[in-house]
Order: structure tokens, then sequence, then C-alpha cells
């Protein structure tokens, strides 16, 4: 995830590349706006999408992002290379298909919690993504709940 970013334009605010190894199971998306002042009143457009192939992440953001566990002895994730906030958009040499979208106020958090959680193959992509411009400059705090399979 991200804490306390500042958001003036769309991004790929998280991106997941899955292991050659293991499916992913996105089970939570939260974004929240961490602004210590209060914000100009605002929708934000969010989706979230599967990237098939080989996915080349954005740039413009940080791409060391640390996946943590969330149990105390779990082993460290498979991911090593997340990234977060990429005001360039990831590319791939297959097809993205849109899985989720929504369209939030500023001043309510988003803290989804999937009773079907998606599902990302081996080798493929998750990506959640902040379509629109935010009026103004906004600081964001997001995070995607996953876990491993295989």
């Amino acid at each position: 995830g991200f804490e306390n970013v500042t958001c003036s334009a769309p991004q790929d605010l998280i991106l997941l590349p899955c292991p050659s190894t293991k499916v992913l199971r996105i089970l939570r998306l939260k974004l929240s706006c961490s602004d210590t002042t209060l914000a100009a009143a605002q929708m934000l457009r969010l989706r979230c999408r599967r990237a098939t192939a080989t996915v080349t992440p954005g740039t413009g953001g940080t791409t060391a992002a640390t996946p943590t566990p969330l149990v105390l002895g779990d082993s460290a994730s498979s991911i090593s290379t997340a990234g977060a906030n990429n005001t360039s958009k990831a590319t791939t040499s297959g097809a993205f298909t849109t899985i989720w979208q929504e369209t939030i106020h500023l001043y309510t958090a988003l803290n989804e919690r999937l009773d079907r959680p998606f599902e990302i193959a081996p080798s493929n992509a998750f990506i959640f993504e902040l379509l629109s411009s935010p009026s103004g400059t906004v600081n964001l705090t997001g995070t995607v709940e996953y876990e491993e399979i295989g």
C-alpha cells in the first residue's frame, strides 16, 4: 500500500504482479483522504483490472513497495516488485479486463471487503486505479489486501 501520497492526476494506485507459481485472491480495497485540512468536496472514479501476459509497470511512483504479511509468522510475500502511485499507466502485451469500478466521494473512505474475491492468474497482474484527476491536490492512503494460493 501507500500512505499520505499527494495525488493530483490519474494513476495506478497499486499494481500487484502475480508470481508465476501462485494465484492471487484480492480480498479488500481501501482508499481514504489523509489531508490534515479539509480537501475540496469531490468524487473519485476508481477501477480494478486484470492484465494478462507481460505487464510493464508505469512510472512516476514507487516501484519498490514491499507487501507486508498480516498474520504473524507468515512468510514474506512472493511479490517482490509491487508498484504504487505510478502516474504513467502500466501496459501489457496481452489484454486488460475491468473487474470492478466505482465512484466514491472523497470524504467517504473506501473499505471494500470483497464477498467474492478477485482471482488473478499466475504471471498476470492486478491494478487498482484512480481514473479521475482530483480537483486540486489531495493526499491519499491506500491498501490492497490479498492472499497467495499455491
